[in-house]
């Protein structure tokens, strides 16, 4: 279990990188081993990474490849943290595909709860834009009081939702206050909110306002870049993009 204590100087936040797949997720490029990854985040001189492979499979042997590069890293006498965790699922309201034994093996428990085009996903039965956004809501609840999560990445962006063609229709349908409220939960519960690249470059009106609420209620903010390549390793573009963007 990680979190970090609570930050908003992105300059600080960008010594983490907290979201990063290895080759063992079938969507990043097989040249993300992690002797690469290592070397990468030590060259960015990263403080902290977290190896976050997708667990969309409850047969995915995440434990065994955890070991595994661990003891790889071990070998290579990193000059950087790394943590053993995997991007788990949340994938309905109190529904989670990991089993407890897994969840207790990670040092990072990152959970996305808004991966709507995987099929095993349950959608709400309204099928809005305010439908979508009410189930992210209970979905993302239930997770931070069920005591299994870290972190939950990239939250209720739309992108995920083929159904809109306009993907900012969701998170333009969750109000201020709802974003106080599960974002205090979230804090209460000692769950951090990932500040995900992709998700603050690509919805930044909405970014902006879970920085800006987040701040306000105190919220532990991790930062992720998502990282499917060895570039995308290092955080320092991202982090002045986040400056723009948030500041």
């Amino acid at each position: 279990m990680y979190l970090r204590e609570p930050c908003y100087d992105i300059d600080e936040l960008k010594k983490e990188n907290l979201h990063i797949h290895t080759f063992y997720s079938s969507c990043a490029k097989p040249s993300m081993d992690i002797e690469t990854i290592v070397r990468q985040a030590e060259k960015a001189g990263l403080r902290r990474i977290a190896v976050t492979d997708h667990f969309n499979d409850p047969d995915f042997p995440v434990v065994e490849y955890n070991e595994e590069m661990r003891k790889k890293v071990k070998q290579l006498g990193a000059k950087v943290d790394v943590l053993f965790g995997a991007e788990l699922s949340a994938y309905g309201i109190g529904k989670f595909l990991d089993r407890t034994e897994i969840n207790k093996a990670l040092d990072y428990r990152l959970y996305s709860c808004n991966h709507y085009h995987l099929d095993y996903w349950e959608h709400p039965e309204d099928k809005t834009p305010r439908g979508y956004a009410e189930h992210a809501l209970k979905v993302v609840e239930a997770l931070a009081k069920s005591g299994r999560a870290d972190c939950v990445a990239h939250p209720f962006i739309g992108r995920f939702v083929k159904i809109f063609e306009d993907r900012n229709l969701i998170t333009n349908s969750i109000t201020d206050n709802e974003i106080g409220d599960i974002l205090t939960i979230l804090k209460e519960n000692n769950v951090a909110y990932e500040l995900n690249a992709g998700a603050v470059i690509g919805y930044p009106e909405f970014a902006r306002r879970i920085w800006n609420i987040g701040k306000e209620v105190g919220v532990v903010f991790h930062m992720g870049m998502d990282a499917h390549r060895p570039e995308s390793v290092d955080t320092a573009d991202a982090a002045e993009n986040f400056k723009k963007i948030l500041l």
